[in-house]
C-alpha cells in the first residue's frame, strides 16, 4: 500500500470490477482486518487482491517470489486466463474434470477440422469445369456440404446450379 500511496477506501474502489466480475465480496472492515494483521485474507480474496493490485498471489502471501508473475505464455488470451485462474481454485478431481472436457472437445474439433478440406488441397484434387456443375449426371452434390458440414438443402443445392449456370453463360460471353 505504501509503495503505491493507497489507502484502503482506494483498494476497494480498485477492486470493484474484480468483484463483481469474479463474485468476491471485499469489505471495508474485512479489508482493514487483513492490513492490521487481525484476520488472514481466504484464497478467493488472496486472489481477488492479487487481481487488483495486479501482484503474484504468492506475493502477497508474503512468500519471497518476484512481486509480479512472469508470464510463461504471452499467448494466453483473456479467456483462457480466466479458465486458468478459474480452475487454480478447484479440488483436484474437479480440476480432472476440467482437463477430460477440455481433451474431449480437442478431439472432437478435430475430428471437425480433418473434415475440412482447403480450397488449395482441393485445386490439386481436381479441377472442375463450370459446365459440369449445373450437369446432374456429372456432379454427385450430396457429397457436398454447408459450412457446417452439414448435407446441402434441395434448394440451396438449386440455388448454386442457378448461379453456377449464370456465371458459366456470362464466361462465353
Amino acid at each position: 500500500m505504501s509503495t503505491r500511496n493507497l489507502k484502503q477506501v482506494d483498494i476497494l474502489n480498485l477492486s470493484l470490477p474484480y468483484q463483481n466480475k469474479f463474485n468476491i465480496k471485499l469489505s471495508k472492515s474485512t479489508l482493514s482486518q487483513y492490513v492490521n494483521g487481525i484476520q488472514s485474507p481466504d484464497q478467493n480474496r488472496i486472489y481477488l487482491l492479487a487481481q487488483t493490485l495486479g501482484v503474484s498471489e504468492a506475493w502477497l502471501m508474503g512468500f519471497d517470489v518476484p512481486m509480479v508473475e512472469s508470464k510463461t505464455n504471452s499467448d494466453n488470451t483473456p479467456l483462457i486466463e480466466e479458465t486458468l485462474n478459474a480452475m487454480k481454485k478447484l479440488e483436484k478431481s474437479r480440476q480432472k474434470v476440467v482437463l477430460d472436457t477440455a481433451n474431449s472437445q480437442l478431439k472432437e474439433q478435430e475430428k471437425e477440422t480433418e473434415k475440412v478440406i482447403s480450397l488449395e488441397n482441393k485445386k490439386i484434387q481436381q479441377t472442375i469445369d463450370l459446365a459440369e456443375l449445373v450437369d446432374d449426371s456429372k456432379i454427385d452434390w450430396d457429397k457436398w456440404v454447408s459450412f457446417e458440414g452439414k448435407p446441402l438443402t434441395d434448394e440451396a443445392k438449386e440455388e448454386m446450379k442457378r448461379v453456377l449456370g449464370k456465371r458459366l453463360e456470362n464466361k462465353d460471353k
